[in-house]
């Protein structure tokens, strides 16, 4: 990178569009010291930052106090992002670590239930459970006479074992029907590595692995964000499996969710970035700032609808693939790009959802007894049509047990859903959010989001994608929901993503070299894995790594 100021634009304030300017600025001061002149623009399209997460406020009704002192019980919830696995997300902790924010991620209650909604079947998975009850009769460790969880065990280590060698056109149905077709085959060095007997000859083992298949991770599997509409079956085994390595490995996992929501960790890690103290180049954020990106060789001009414009050196676009193929343009003599990219984010396709904040317990299993943190409907296997459903218990994801003061509370409990149609919770039991700031006690305002603070203090702000929606009416814009999209991870999507690799590396040294390249680079969840916090970060720095030199 010569003397000369660098301009870089960074197109998107999510966790991807922050991590770059954070590795960019701590970098480039470990390579070339304090005085390295690149200046970084971030453009959010939003008044807050955070992609697809949002903190809520919402009120549950009045706590009664022996003394007398009554006042409103109010509580957070996170509709979007809203937990992370600490044993495997080692970028994040080491940025949390050094922007002085790890206090803030706590333990939650990782457990999960698997029911139908007639309540014929409830199992649940207590693996993680350190307070509380876990009744043997719907014990997941239990069923089947103890035989069904060790080889739930056994078929995910091979499955892990796998993703080195398998190609996208591997799916999750091919991987269980060659597992009930060749168990010994298929599952025998993992039952080694995991110490598990397994009697291969017995009749009753082909069954138990189609249980297996269709009571926990069919029914995980389409309660993942990413999850391709045809159902489960169609995912390629590496897309769930990575995931699961990622937010569920390391061992042991430390399974955290952010106290007083996600888009705070974000907060702090912005301003962390501007702070004028702060060593190396200068970013620069703005808000409300809806752009477009026209390149021409060797710069690229970012605009908006108002007529301001501003040439940049570079632009690196960290917004969904959808939207990078709307905002970005380029002119003719770029034709052999335009058309290698229209290709690549044309090929990622998307699903939409409702995160909605609720009340309505008739979402979750029909016994309470067997209420968890997650809630995974074990569902018919035709119904494969908007796959992401899952229901969390608010109170045991923030691990209320661990807090006395949420837990004396008591009643009543309440409930992140995500569904296909907004329909699917009744209107009145929908939480209204919170957006007057003097219903808020001073101690929890001062603890909540900069993005929750502000639209307490200036109105309704919109937010994931709710501008793709028509405007609903007044008291439904109060309610506690918002609505998001992500990349579906089929094998369209995972070559997309090693084609975008390819791009990415070229470019950015060709643009480092100064050899005339496309000043245009892209990250973003839809570029690595399942978009997880870690693999953004992951991205980020193979991407500045790539830029400056170092990878």
């Amino acid at each position: 990178m010569s003397n000369a100021i660098v301009k870089l634009a960074i197109i998107g304030g999510g966790v991807s569009g922050l991590s770059l300017a954070y590795y960019l600025q701590r970098r480039v001061v470990q390579a070339s010291g304090p005085g390295t002149a690149l200046d970084i623009t971030l453009f959010e399209r939003k008044a807050s930052l955070g992609g697809n997460a949002e903190t809520v406020v919402v009120d549950l009704g009045v706590r009664r106090h022996a003394s007398g002192e009554d006042r409103r019980y109010l509580r957070w919830a996170d509709l979007g992002v809203n937990d992370v696995n600490l044993a495997t997300y080692r970028r994040l902790e080491a940025i949390m670590g050094e922007i002085d924010y790890l206090d803030h991620l706590k333990p939650l209650q990782d457990t999960e239930s698997y029911f139908t909604r007639d309540g014929r079947l409830s199992l649940t998975d207590d693996t993680y459970l350190h307070r509380g009850v876990s009744d043997p009769a719907f014990a997941l460790d239990a069923a089947d006479h103890g035989r069904l969880a060790p080889l739930i065990r056994v078929v995910h280590r091979a499955a892990l074992d796998l993703l080195d060698s398998i190609t996208p056109a591997y799916t999750v149905a091919a991987y269980f029907d060659d597992c009930e077709a060749r168990p010994r085959e298929m599952l025998e060095t993992a039952a080694h590595e995991l110490d598990v007997d397994i009697d291969w000859q017995d009749p009753e083992l082909p069954r138990r692995l189609a249980s297996v298949r269709t009571l926990i991770y069919y029914p995980r599997i389409a309660a993942m964000y990413f999850t391709d509409d045809r159902g489960p079956g169609e995912m390629p085994l590496a897309s769930p499996f990575e995931y699961y390595r990622v937010q569920e490995g390391g061992g042991e996992p430390r399974r955290r969710y952010f106290d007083y929501g996600a888009q705070g960790w974000l907060d702090a890690l912005a301003a962390y970035l501007v702070a004028p103290e702060r060593s190396g180049p200068r970013v620069t954020i703005r808000r409300h700032a809806e752009v477009g990106v026209r390149l021409e060789p060797e710069r690229a001009v970012v605009h908006d609808e108002h007529g301001w414009s501003a040439a940049f050196d570079l632009a690196i676009v960290a917004t969904h693939a959808d939207d990078a193929h709307r905002l970005v343009s380029l002119s003719d003599r770029l034709a052999p790009i335009r058309e290698r990219l229209d290709a690549i984010l044309g090929a990622v396709r998307y699903t939409r959802s409702y995160a909605v904040c609720h009340t309505a317990s008739g979402r979750l299993p029909p016994n309470k007894n067997v209420w968890r943190t997650y809630n995974i409907e074990i569902r018919d296997p035709g119904d494969t049509r908007f796959p992401y459903r899952i229901d969390y218990l608010t109170n045991l994801h923030q691990n209320d047990p661990a807090n006395p003061d949420y837990d004396e509370a008591g009643l009543p409990q309440y409930f992140v859903s995500l569904v296909d149609d907004l329909n699917r919770i009744p209107r009145q039991e929908m939480l209204d959010k919170v957006l007057d700031p003097g219903r808020v006690p001073e101690a929890m305002r001062g603890r909540l989001p900069d993005a929750t603070r502000t639209q307490m203090a200036e109105g309704l702000h919109d937010s994931g994608y709710r501008h793709e929606l028509p405007t609903p009416d007044e008291a439904l814009q109060r309610k506690a929901w918002t609505y998001f999209k992500h990349n579906v991870l089929d094998a369209a999507c995972l070559q997309a993503q090693r084609d975008i690799d390819a791009y990415n590396a070229e470019t950015a040294m060709a643009w480092r070299e100064g050899k005339g390249a496309c000043p245009l680079l892209f990250a973003g969840g839809w570029t690595r894995g399942a978009g997880l916090q870690e693999q953004c970060l992951e991205q980020s720095e193979r991407l500045v790594g790539w830029l400056l030199g170092s990878e």
